[in-house]
C-alpha cells in the first residue's frame, strides 16, 4: 500500500479564490457626483454616457453638434473637483449647474 498524500501536495495546484473588489468610498462619491453632473446636462440637452473603464476611473462622454468632451471627478477625502480628459480644471463638483453650462458652451463653441 502507498502512504497517504499529504493534503498540501493535493491541493497544491488548486488556486485561491478571488477577493471581491471593495468599493471604495471615493470612488463612489465620484460616481455620485458625475452622475448629478449628467442628470443637469441632460435637462440641458446634452447627449451623455458614464462609464467606467477596466482601470477603474469613471468618465462622462458628452456628445453635441459632432463634438465630444470627456469629464472626469477627481481628488479625495470630501473635495472633488471636475477635470476634462485635456487636463482642463472646470471647477469643484458644488458648483454643477455653473460647471454644466460652461461644458455647454465648450461643446456649442467646439473649445477644449
Amino acid at each position: 500500500m502507498a502512504a497517504p498524500a499529504s493534503s498540501s501536495a493535493i491541493h497544491q495546484n488548486i488556486p485561491a479564490p478571488r477577493a471581491r473588489r471593495r468599493h471604495d468610498p471615493d470612488q463612489r462619491a465620484r460616481e455620485a457626483d458625475l452622475n448629478r453632473l449628467r442628470t443637469t446636462l441632460i435637462a440641458l440637452g446634452v447627449r451623455t454616457r458614464l462609464t467606467r473603464p477596466r482601470s477603474g476611473i469613471w468618465r462622462l462622454r458628452l456628445h453635441k453638434n459632432g463634438w465630444h468632451e470627456t469629464v472626469m471627478c477627481a481628488g479625495s477625502e470630501g473635495t472633488y473637483a471636475y477635470v476634462t480628459a485635456h487636463g482642463r480644471l472646470l471647477g469643484p463638483t458644488a458648483d454643477v449647474h455653473s460647471i454644466a453650462r460652461l461644458l455647454v458652451w465648450m461643446l456649442d463653441h467646439q473649445q477644449r
